[in-house]
């Protein structure tokens, strides 16, 4: 029987750089009792019931939502139906989230511009001051710029192989990140579509019905949350 050999190598040097992000993301976190309290307060709503967990309520009566989405909400309050409602627990997911975004930064830089250019860019992203303050909280931008990194990457990687799922996947990917934070997450939709509209190699009227497509994909994940709150009776949801 022929052995198998695996051609798989670790990056030491970019495993230090996950682990610098996991420490600067998550040192001392355990000490904030509660974080923003306002989106705690909704995670802590969150767990009373389905209903105030699908709409994101402020109030554990279910009466009001918060003035986002839910989906960040959602993966908040799955940490800490697991942990419990801490500051940390809620905070977790942020942090996370930053650290996958360096590995993420990493893998999309390498292909095109090689191993010390995608280094040196997650080590900016793992050591930028912002992106740091931003994870150290319940804030949701750090989730959001994970989601479109991840989109990025599928972007890309339909284009490298021009494979039209992965593409189609990353419009629907942008519209999850659009129940996050709302228009933010569509700030990346003119590079996408230049992106398309330049390297992906087919002729103009299958581009077009593939960007048509990807839009309509990217529309109905965007407004799929807003058109079941919106077909919904008043007297059967909170107050938007």
């Amino acid at each position: 029987m022929k052995s198998i050999k695996l051609n798989f190598q670790i990056d030491f040097i970019l495993a230090a750089i996950a682990a610098l992000s996991a420490f600067l993301n998550t040192f001392n976190i355990w000490n904030d009792t509660t974080a923003n309290s306002y989106y705690t307060a909704a995670v802590t709503s969150m767990l009373q019931s389905f209903h105030n967990f699908f709409y994101g309520t402020l109030d554990p009566g279910g009466y009001v939502t918060v003035d986002k989405p839910p989906v960040a909400f959602w993966i908040q309050t799955a940490f800490a139906y697991i942990f419990g409602v801490h500051g940390w627990s809620v905070i977790l997911p942020q942090a996370l989230a930053a650290v996958g975004s360096v590995l993420l930064i990493y893998f999309l830089v390498k292909p095109t511009f090689g191993k010390t250019a995608a280094r040196l860019a997650s080590l900016i992203m793992a050591c930028s001051p912002v992106a740091v303050a931003v994870s150290r909280t319940n804030n949701i931008d750090g989730l959001l710029v994970f989601a479109l990194l991840i989109a990025t990457w599928m972007l890309l990687k339909g284009i490298r192989n021009q494979k039209l799922p992965w593409l189609l996947g990353a419009f629907a990917l942008i519209g999850v990140a659009f129940n996050i934070k709302m228009l933010q997450a569509y700030m990346v939709l003119p590079a996408f579509y230049l992106v398309c509209i330049l390297a992906f190699k087919c002729g103009w009227k299958k581009k077009l019905v593939t960007l048509a497509a990807a839009t309509v994909i990217l529309l109905g994940v965007s407004l799929s949350w807003a058109i079941i709150v919106d077909t919904t009776p008043q007297e059967n949801r909170p107050y938007i």
